[in-house]
């Protein structure tokens, strides 16, 4: 008989209990398609290797009452860093093994029975040893700044963070992310990712995700991608004219202008090429020169917001751990450097003071942290499958801790959207969230169903266009509804007051939910 077979199909099953802090030995879980190994390091002398995609181990832990707790693995990859899932109850995060260490996974709610905690490859070759659970007994507060981090940010900036900083924790901006630009003609309301969240749900999205790709590169002066450029801008008036968020994410193309890629796969670019040997830029190559051209062009765009009134938010460099970005490739110091150089060139020297900054991170990004002073708002990039509308509270948290709670969360891009009575009930209600386009056969829009489109973006706790109706100069407090007695068929107006009858047309509130009469 194959014994790797033999193996592989043999179930061992162990049923634990939480008592404030507890490690449970993964030869003695249950699990499937693993190989038991021995070793000195070891707890027991027995780890379980995972080399089939199709691997996991399972513990079942049983726990006396809903808690929250953080999730230690101890383990080492095989031949190098390995890339690990954790699934606690359906909420998934995942971390990192390299060199044999305990390492922190995140912080998961565990329900009060039996809770099934699954271990399995993102990327195979790797040992697990044990985990460890252990109960939260204080939870992190929040502690944000009341105020952006550019001491001179203008008014408007000043507003929209202040909009944001209100409403965190209590409600969620709906946000949409723009593909193709042929559609709008300057009328946001009429681009076609826009329409179709308004198709699917009845309400436009408060929140308008652009992208300055072909604004520098090697074709940004052909006539497409100048006028690309052109309908981003325009539409970002529109949007913000009309009460919502302009959002900037910048797939910069080369700068070297060898190639006009920004995937590290199709480009040589590295950044350290414009730098000395000790690790300063080297100011006078040309590379250096043209990584400040595109920065300007970049800082010109946004100072063109700021001369209309208009604030904007901007998630430079986005995704950078992954290593798919030419500005993510060589590592987390390299990228620091780029990312203060971004900010420092934009405020410092050009004078852009209307930006919320976004920096993107991943839990295990703390060496990527280009300094506190230098961000707002710190963001994930999730998709999950379609129609799976989880909290994904796991990251949420998990940048939370970050940053040490000092920041505003966002999720900066996703599929489907999360369910906002499952983001209030895991205490992870996002500061934004913003699904990929769906024109350019994305289809994004459609990772949600109508269903869930409509119970979301109708709840009042999800901030909508027709929220932000009254504009930036009459922007929105938060409602704070009346609580005495029932309050069922009850109206009130969206400043939370209370108001005799249902108006005859507008936004209002019925029994903690918007109605729009048109």
């Amino acid at each position: 008989m194959n014994i790797r077979f033999l193996m592989s199909v043999l179930l061992f099953v162990c049923v634990t209990t939480i008592s404030g802090q507890e490690r449970y030995e993964a030869e003695s879980a249950k699990y499937s398609n693993c190989q038991v190994v021995s070793g000195n390091n070891y707890s027991g002398g027995k780890a379980l290797r995972m080399t089939e995609g199709t691997a996991r181990v399972e513990f079942e832990i049983n726990a006396s009452h809903r808690s929250k707790c953080k999730i230690y693995a101890g383990g080492n990859g095989v031949g190098g860093d390995k890339v690990v899932r954790c699934t606690v109850n359906g909420s998934s995060s995942t971390f990192h093994l390299n060199a044999y260490d305990e390492v922190e996974i995140g912080s998961f709610v565990m329900k009060q029975g039996t809770n099934s905690v699954v271990i399995s490859p993102d990327w195979t070759w790797f040992d697990i040893d044990y985990i460890r659970v252990q109960q939260i007994d204080a939870e992190l507060a929040f502690n944000i700044s009341p105020s952006p981090v550019d001491e001179n940010a203008t008014d408007a900036a000043r507003a929209m963070y202040s909009f944001l900083l209100n409403n965190f924790g209590k409600k969620t901006v709906s946000g949409m992310m723009l593909g193709d630009m042929s559609s709008a003609n300057g009328n946001v309301l009429q681009h076609d990712d826009i329409k179709a969240v308004y198709s699917a749900s009845g309400y436009y999205p408060a929140l308008v995700g652009f992208d300055f790709m072909n604004t520098t590169g090697l074709k940004e002066n052909d006539s497409w991608y100048r006028s690309y450029s052109r309908a981003t801008i325009t539409l970002a008036k529109d949007i913000y004219k009309r009460g919502g968020f302009p959002a900037f994410t910048w797939h910069w193309r080369d700068p070297s202008r060898s190639t006009e890629a920004f995937y590290s796969s199709d480009t040589q670019m590295k950044i350290t090429n414009a730098m000395n040997a000790d690790g300063s830029w080297n100011t006078s190559s040309a590379l250096y020169m043209n990584i400040i051209k595109d920065i300007d062009a970049i800082a010109d765009c946004m100072l063109e917001l700021q001369n209309a009134g208009v604030a904007c938010i901007f998630r430079p460099l986005h995704e950078a751990n992954g290593g798919w970005f030419w500005w993510g490739r060589e590592g987390s110091e390299a990228f620091c450097k780029l990312y203060r150089l971004v900010f420092d060139e934009m405020v410092k020297v050009k004078g852009v003071h209307n930006v919320i900054w976004v920096w993107n991170a991943d839990a295990s990004d703390a060496s990527w942290n280009p300094g506190k002073e230098y961000f707002d708002v710190v963001s994930a990039d999730i998709y999950n499958d379609a129609y799976d509308y989880s909290s994904n509270y796991v990251s949420f948290d998990n940048l939370k801790s970050l940053t040490n709670g000092e920041k505003l969360i966002a999720l900066s891009e996703n599929g489907p959207i999360p369910d906002i009575e499952k983001e209030v009930e895991d205490e992870a209600v996002w500061s934004w969230w913003m699904p990929w386009y769906n024109t350019w056969d994305g289809n994004f829009v459609k990772k949600t169903s109508t269903a869930e489109w409509k119970k979301c973006m109708g709840d009042e706790r999800v901030i909508t266009l027709e929220d932000m109706s009254g504009g930036w100069s009459n922007s929105l407090s938060v409602p704070q509804l009346y609580t005495g007695g029932s309050q069922q068929h009850r109206y009130y107006d969206m400043s939370g007051r209370r108001i005799t009858s249902r108006p005859s047309h507008g936004l209002y509130i019925k029994d903690n939910k918007k109605v729009v009469v048109r």
